[in-house]
């Protein structure tokens, strides 16, 4: 194979790796796949009568053809409750006074009642484990209850011990936070 040959063979390897004519040209618009791939599953841009033929789509902003009503449709039907609003669903749920949770929780007054009263609050992750303790969820309902604040229980020791205290229903913050500390791992509010 002389060098024109070798180096054609690299480039169609290159291209075939690297450039996808069917998201352009194919029955599906570039836009669409856009949309399904990224977060906008439920919307179907083909809603919108963009032609089923083989067609070239720009991949711009302003050829995407959604509406302000298209955007409020779908986050209507796919909004989920905020941490605050799941936190007092789940204290109501639990026939509880708020102090008794945020006593439980070892959190202040005045942080429970920023949570309660901003939608939006974005709790530290060792507030949303100590509240999920304080509510004395299951491991499948904590870790949703993490999940709304952005959080997870990872493989992690620190992680693994909260979990282990959740699955054998032991919700006392100092208690895990006295096998936090003989595991040399950082204790709840220490950092």
């Amino acid at each position: 194979m002389d060098g024109h040959e070798e180096f054609k063979a690299r480039l169609d390897a290159y291209l075939a790796e690297n450039f996808f004519e069917e998201e352009f040209f194919a029955e599906e618009s570039f836009a669409e796949k856009i949309f399904e791939k990224k977060f906008f599953a439920p919307i179907k841009v083909a809603a919108r009568k963009i032609s089923r033929k083989k067609v070239c789509y720009s991949h711009s902003a302003s050829d995407l053809l959604l509406t302000k009503a298209d955007f409020e449709k779908f986050f209507e039907e796919n909004e989920e409750e905020t941490f605050s609003e799941k936190m007092m669903r789940l204290v109501e749920e639990s026939g509880e006074k708020n102090s008794a949770v945020y006593k439980r929780a070892q959190i202040d007054r005045r942080l429970f009642s920023r949570i309660k009263l901003n939608k939006n609050y974005q709790p530290s992750k060792d507030t949303a484990v100590a509240l999920a303790l304080a509510l004395k969820l299951d491991v499948d309902k904590a870790k949703d209850f993490l999940a709304t604040a952005g959080y997870t229980l990872s493989k992690s020791k620190r992680d693994l011990i909260i979990t282990f205290f959740i699955e054998n229903k032991i919700f006392d913050v100092d208690e895990l936070n006295n096998y936090l500390y003989e595991y040399k791992q950082p204790i709840l509010f220490s950092r």
